[in-house]
């Protein structure tokens, strides 16, 4: 392979600064820092990667940071030490508790059962060729406009129309979950995140109502029809597993589809070796999750005391683990902020690991591989002007929030 055929440039807009090692002597880490953005996120990485492994942030009540890879990847398998049952944000908020994340076992498994019904296997493999059709259909617009806004042209209603035929849920339906994560994102509050859940709650109440009158051939009639742990599902388990499917359904997708085209169209030669080579899709995709994770982070509440790196985490504490800054861990990969479709990046951390692993990270790769083969048969894209990020979204969902580009002609 010659030099020309390695792909492998540095992350665009990283950044250090002494203000960011101030930042985190004075407060700490924050993820909620409306102010950690593109331009700051991975050189805060960096620093904390700097550090010794256990951080302590003050802000939000006051937690523990994990960002090293080992460490993150120790605390999600250890369901036992590092508990999801209290919930899995920071700040804690008191009634958003979903099925099956906010679980440990005995009810943990019963519970993900429920929602891998809609993702297993062989269903993934029947929505393939609607996942392809949909996929055609959004790129041959973009392409005959000769380019236009990749989020909204693209990386939104892909998610949306495959949420539809996964769950049953009706059009309009989704495009309300859309209208409300987004507000509640941009409000940030606790008490927007309550009204929002409170919300989408009663969007799928209105689809279970309608469901049970019309018995639809789909998800979400047999999910009414389900049982966990030997009796019939109850309504509010119904609802709980739903919303799971509502928000992370078209999150992480929608941030994995802008990331995948930003780096198609910034890396240099990558579109030429996807042409020649398109078996190199599903490396992409792989290098694409680990060096702009979709779900930069998820917390845990320790359930007995437990020591990491020297430093004692007592039963009760939180615990903030920063996926994303583990897959910039030099530890285990090499030039970790560079984008390198040589290297093997299995074993990232963006789908999580352990029992909480991402129940759709089947689907998502398959339409990301679909989606990148699908543009490598079209002209060359570029951006077409500077791409916008906002601050973490609920301060972990991350991706471009508008995302310009063009199509050479052919």
């Amino acid at each position: 392979m010659s030099s020309t055929d390695h792909t492998h440039t540095a992350c665009p807009y990283a950044a250090t600064g002494q203000e960011i090692q101030q930042g985190l002597d004075h407060h700490g880490f924050d993820h909620l820092d409306p102010q950690l953005g593109e331009r700051t996120l991975w050189a805060t990485y960096q620093a904390l990667l700097e550090r010794p492994h256990v951080h302590r942030s003050s802000r939000h009540g006051g937690f523990w940071v994990l960002s090293h890879y080992q460490d993150v990847k120790g605390a999600l398998r250890d369901w036992e030490t590092f508990s999801s049952a209290d919930g899995h944000r920071i700040p804690h908020v008191e009634g958003m508790g979903t099925i099956p994340i906010d679980f440990d076992p005995p009810s943990h498994g019963p519970y993900r059962d429920l929602v891998v019904h809609a993702l297993r296997p062989d269903r993934v493999r029947q929505l393939q060729p609607f996942v392809k059709t949909t996929i055609e259909g959004l790129v041959d617009r973009l392409v005959a406009a000769g380019g236009g806004d990749v989020v909204t042209e693209l990386a939104l209603p892909l998610p949306l129309t495959v949420l539809q035929e996964l769950v049953g849920f009706s059009a309009d339906a989704v495009a309300q979950f859309r209208e409300l994560t987004a507000k509640v994102w941009a409000e940030g509050s606790p008490e927007a995140q309550l009204r929002g859940r409170a919300a989408l709650a009663t969007l799928i109440e209105d689809e279970i109502i309608s469901h049970k009158r019309d018995r639809p051939d789909d998800y979400l009639t047999w999910l009414i029809d389900a049982e966990v742990e030997g009796r019939p599902v109850r309504h509010d388990e119904v609802v709980s597993a739903c919303l799971s499917l509502a928000v992370a359904g078209h999150e992480t997708t929608m941030n994995s589809v802008g990331s995948l085209v930003y780096l198609l169209a910034s890396v240099p030669d990558v579109q030429d070796r996807l042409r020649r080579d398109p078996g190199q899709a599903p490396a992409f995709v792989e290098e694409m999750l680990r060096l702009r994770t979709p779900s930069q982070c998820s917390a845990r509440r320790v359930a007995r005391d437990v020591e990491v790196d020297g430093e004692v985490l007592q039963a009760g504490d939180w615990v903030l683990l920063l996926n994303g800054a583990a897959n910039r861990d030099e530890q285990q990969f090499d030039h970790p902020d560079e984008f390198d479709l040589d290297r093997s990046a299995r074993g990232h951390l963006a789908f999580g690991w352990g029992i909480h692993q991402c129940v759709g990270s089947a689907l998502a790769r398959m339409e990301l591989r679909i989606l990148l083969e699908t543009l490598a048969r079209h002209p060359r894209l570029s951006l077409a002007g500077e791409p916008t990020f906002s601050a973490l979204e609920a301060g972990n969902h991350y991706g471009p929030t508008s995302l310009p580009i063009r199509f050479e002609e052919a």
